[in-house]
């Protein structure tokens, strides 16, 4: 991405974050600080914001081309991305993932606000695969691509959990995007060749792409049928306990 798509989004954070959620629509949708920002990047001339396509509200729309910001959770688009593409849209979903992060809890009672501490994970693009894994059924129509923004973010939790500290399953105040790191556009199943590390061998097992990747569990599950769906790895077999595949 350009040194000048990075300094248009630090110019939004420099707006007053009432102005930009007011503008947007974002306080009646529910929808937090992050969302209207990406808002106002992705478009911004606010008369094509929330607009009513059938039954449902679109982000973004100009002419026959949506965006749909997405904060979590992409399997309540499946919805909507089935009628966008039965009506004819062209639907750029575009999700946020926290690349550094620093994270304050805030009292409920107090008011008090205690002070940044950085995570330790840092984040990348595999964050998302299981996500993606969730409207994988589009990504191949032609009609559907992905943008997905690393962004610095301070997230301020609520301190209305359980267990020590009230931490454990707490809900999220909101979360401040504070820089645009990076953007990955994913528009062809070519594009999806980002999820191939380079380590990886032409033949591999299921443990060769867990190591190199980090995934378990659902999220390692999805990536790889994801990416056999979309022809860029073949499945060929078990050997024992092994599941071994090569590259398509």
């Amino acid at each position: 991405m350009t040194e000048s798509e990075k300094k248009r989004f630090s110019e939004l954070l420099e707006r007053p974050r009432e102005e930009l959620l007011v503008s947007a629509g974002v306080g009646t949708l529910s929808e937090k600080y992050l969302h209207a920002v990406l808002k106002y990047y992705h478009e911004p001339d606010p008369d094509y914001h929330e607009v009513g396509i059938g039954k449902f509200t679109a982000d973004i729309c100009r002419d026959k081309d949506i965006i749909e910001i997405q904060t979590r959770a992409l399997k309540r688009l499946r919805e909507k991305l089935e009628y966008y593409i039965s009506e004819g849209y062209y639907t750029t979903v575009v999700y946020p993932i926290p690349h550094k992060k620093w994270i304050s809890w805030l009292d409920p009672k107090t008011g008090e606000l205690t002070p940044k501490r950085r995570s330790p994970k840092t984040g990348t693009a595999f964050d998302c695969i299981y996500e993606l894994y969730n409207i994988k059924d589009y990504l191949t129509s032609g009609k559907v691509q992905v943008i997905l923004e690393l962004i610095d973010v301070w997230d301020i939790k609520n301190q209305d959990g359980y267990g020590r500290g009230k931490k454990h399953r707490a809900t999220r105040n909101d979360r401040m995007p504070l820089e645009l790191y990076d953007e990955i556009f994913l528009s062809e199943p070519s594009d999806y060749r980002i999820f191939l590390p380079e380590a990886l061998p032409d033949t591999f097992t299921r443990k060769d792409y867990s190591k190199l990747t980090r995934l378990d569990g659902l999220a390692l599950y999805g990536a790889l049928k994801m990416l056999e769906e979309m022809g860029l790895i073949n499945f060929k077999g078990k050997e024992g306990n092994k599941f071994i595949y090569t590259k398509g």
